[in-house]
């Protein structure tokens, strides 16, 4: 009975946010909370007991000795909140400014070259985990360059949503912070295996820049002796991109940011320092080295803390949904129904299988019904199967690839919008780079172990 409860809460939560009845905030935490107090009752468990369940999930959770056997979304949540505002203000600050005005004039009018530009300038804006900054940047940085030079404005934004696709799956990315809480992951644990990947989907995105710019070149008739837009036309651009919100910029202090974030990037891939307390003090040190009056920091933190807050509430409710999941017995018994349902020579593919069901998964469903529907139930029947939690957390991080061309993703209306086309259009062009990059992301996720496949090691 405990185990058909567990699924009805799943299915209502992934019908409630497929029918857009509930926002998924409200599903995360109302739902769980309904299903809890009747797993509670089934039970015979006393029902304010599901309120010390929704703690285990939020902060930790604690045996009968008071030992620690588990970890709620907290640290989650503090590494999100403030890579976020972290990122945030680097950007206010003008730190990839020199990079975008640098890209520009090496450039020179080339559409090939710009094609390059445009997608390095992409990757690196994307290192804020955040889709609408990246489209509002870099749009502002290249697309009166497009315009000039009558290039394919397709190309620029496949070219935007390809880059944010492949450093989305950085730690404080919405992916990877839905489904660290989820399989107990540290930031490391967890990244780390997923970086030959984000390196193969790299050298493809830059290959597609140079595809799109080598079409432009020979549709538009580039030559280098003629080129086809004035230096004039280059320094009006850099001159924009400079001065918007210019009383923010802070070029004098450009090498000071550029190794404060380097030290933070290193120190959380090396696991010095946990990621939580690195974005903290990283954002404390940023705003007062940046903004010695009080007001404008105070102002940044409020301007910024917008995009953060919608990323962290959720995690807030993955916590609540997680602790009734766990303290009710829901995952433990949906996971030994379901385990023995699964033969025993295929218990040790079931990351491979992830990795397979999560191209159509994150594709059809929302990040958060995926992550909290549908990897909660799988990813204890792997574990007795002898599946790691990293494994199943890198395998769940597959179809991210093709996820950028899904009419549920939010700002990519934005990315349409800003770039002048369609979004079917845009889908279907994303699609012929998406799924080359899903298939070379898993094979190295194979070759180097991340993603077990027995067969081809024994």
């Amino acid at each position: 009975m405990i185990a058909l409860l567990g699924y009805g809460m799943i299915v209502t939560f992934m019908v409630l946010l497929l029918t857009k009845k509930m926002s998924p905030f409200a599903a995360l935490i109302l739902v769980p909370v309904v299903f809890g107090l009747a797993a509670a009752f089934i039970s015979g468990t006393p029902l304010l007991e599901v309120f010390d369940w929704i703690f285990g999930g939020l902060y930790y959770l604690l045996d009968e000795n008071k030992t620690l056997i588990g970890k709620g979304v907290a640290p989650t949540i503090t590494l999100l909140l403030f890579a976020i505002l972290y990122f945030s203000v680097m950007l206010d600050v003008g730190l990839f400014d020199p990079l975008a005005t640098k890209m520009i004039k090496w450039a020179k009018g080339d559409p090939m070259k710009i094609c390059v530009a445009t997608g390095v300038i992409s990757l690196i804006v994307s290192l804020d985990g955040d889709g609408t900054t990246t489209v509002l940047i870099v749009t502002t940085a290249v697309l009166t360059l497009f315009k000039k030079m009558k290039m394919n404005q397709l190309y620029l934004a496949v070219i935007i949503g390809f880059s944010n696709s492949v450093m989305n799956l950085v730690p404080w990315s919405g992916p990877m912070a839905r489904a660290m809480p989820v399989l107990n992951l540290t930031p490391k644990e967890f990244f780390v295996p997923v970086i030959p990947g984000m390196i193969g989907a790299t050298i493809l995105a830059l290959y597609m820049c140079y595809y799109y710019g080598k079409k432009e070149r020979a549709r538009l008739g580039y030559t280098a002796e003629g080129g086809i837009i004035h230096d004039s036309d280059l320094e009006h651009i850099i001159k924009e991109i400079n001065e918007k919100d210019a009383y923010l910029k802070r070029p004098k202090l450009i090498w000071f940011n550029f190794i404060l974030t380097a030290a933070i990037m290193t120190m959380l891939i090396m696991d010095i320092i946990n990621g939580g307390i690195l974005f903290v003090l990283g954002t404390a040190i940023a705003l007062l080295v940046n903004y010695r009056q009080l007001n404008l920091q105070s102002s940044r933190l409020i301007a910024n803390g917008g995009e953060a807050l919608g990323p962290v509430s959720l995690v807030y409710g993955a916590g609540i949904i997680m602790g009734v999941l766990n303290g009710s017995g829901m995952s433990e018994a949906i996971a030994q129904q379901m385990a023995g349902m699964i033969p025993e020579t295929m218990g040790a593919y079931i990351p491979f299988f992830l990795a397979l069901i999560s191209l159509p998964g994150l594709f059809f469903l929302p990040n958060d019904a995926f992550y909290f529907g549908i990897l909660p139930v799988l990813a204890p029947i792997a574990y007795q199967y002898g599946a790691t939690p990293t494994e199943i957390g890198v395998a769940s991080m597959m179809g991210q690839a093709i996820r950028f061309a899904s009419p549920l993703v939010a700002f990519l209306y934005v990315l349409v919008d800003r770039t002048e086309v369609s979004f079917g259009d845009y889908s279907k062009e994303y699609l012929k780079w998406g799924l080359p990059s899903f298939v070379i992301q898993t094979v190295i996720a194979i070759l180097i172990g991340a993603i077990p496949l027995p067969f081809l090691f024994n």
